[in-house]
């Protein structure tokens, strides 16, 4: 209990230190002085600032980084496997693809990304889960790298290799996308928590849940739709940011242990973090210009897998 307290205390304390570093730091540096002169009315150019492009940025990046490791836990609740997150298993490049075809022969309609990017995760989920695949914790990974890579070059084949995700990024982004994505992700955020037992009760075998009444195919089935709504939602707005969903959750297992009532609001926490860290040192290293957080991401997700699945072996990777 010791330690699961002090882990909260840590990741609200880095946070709150990052939110003023994320609001001090850019192509023009503030101190606290000014910062606090600005909300005071004192320095409208800096509030200017701060209001249009620092600040709805951050939200941004909190909020979405909440969704992506809550994704990733309940991923890997329903498939039973550490390495389960949608980002690499073909959900969101899914997403992208059907919202690039979705926006050449549809007409322009309210929540339209949303929309397409969550029938392209039910589509990816739906060519990826089946019994085999959830008991086969590599070839699940296998088939979801596999889907993963199918979409993305369906996408380059329909943009003849341009990049179309380059639109979809924090680099500025609007109060309108950021007021969606707090309003969506926020409902998202508070029905996984109201489901966390259901992500629980997944820790025992399938034959013995529906012994004693548990209706497992609707626990699952439920569960993989809040994934998709999720991680969908964060890709209409940011595109797809991989490897949040496998690195927080199985770093939280470690701080606050197995139970995913716990697991769940450490992760949103600690994913709202690291995504607000890891885009505040890609738009500061290089200098007028920025790296993208989906580039920095798949720098330090790709070591972390190699390490969990090496240290795991063939059966130490299921989750519990």
């Amino acid at each position: 209990m010791l330690k699961e307290r002090l882990a909260y205390a840590i990741v609200c304390g880095a946070m709150v230190i990052t939110i003023i570093l994320a609001l001090m730091l850019g192509t023009q540096f503030y101190s606290l002085p000014q910062l606090w002169q600005a909300l005071m009315g004192q320095r409208p150019a800096i509030l200017a600032t701060i209001m249009t492009f620092r600040l709805p940025r951050i939200l941004a990046a909190m909020v979405a980084g909440g969704m992506l490791a809550t994704a990733g836990a309940i991923s890997q609740a329903v498939f039973r496997n550490r390495l389960a997150d949608p980002t690499i298993l073909g959900v969101t490049s899914a997403g992208e693809f059907l919202m690039l075809v979705g926006g050449m022969v549809l007409p322009v309609f309210g929540f339209q990304k949303q929309l397409l990017a969550l029938i392209g995760g039910l589509l990816a989920f739906a060519l990826l889960a089946n019994r085999k695949t959830m008991r086969q914790p590599y070839q699940l990974i296998i088939v979801g790298v596999a889907l993963n890579f199918t979409f993305m070059a369906l996408t380059q084949l329909f943009t003849k290799n341009i990049d179309v995700s380059s639109s979809l990024s924090f680099n500025g982004i609007t109060w309108s996308a950021v007021t969606t994505l707090l309003i969506t992700g926020i409902l998202g955020l508070v029905v996984a928590l109201l489901m966390a037992p259901w992500a629980n009760d997944l820790k025992l075998p399938d034959e013995q849940l529906s012994s004693i009444g548990i209706p497992v195919t609707a626990i699952r089935l439920g569960l993989l739709a809040l994934v998709v709504y999720l991680s969908a939602d964060v890709t209409s707005v940011v595109g797809t940011i991989a490897f949040i969903g496998i690195i927080v959750p199985n770093v939280a297992r470690y701080f606050v242990g197995h139970d995913y009532q716990t697991i769940l609001p450490f992760s949103m926490l600690s994913g709202a973090w690291l995504l607000l860290v890891v885009d505040t040192i890609g738009r500061l290293v290089v200098l007028p210009s920025e790296i993208s957080a989906a580039t920095i991401m798949a720098v330090l997700g790709g070591p972390f897998l190699i390490v969990l699945v090496q240290r795991g072996g063939a059966h130490g990777i299921k989750a519990g």
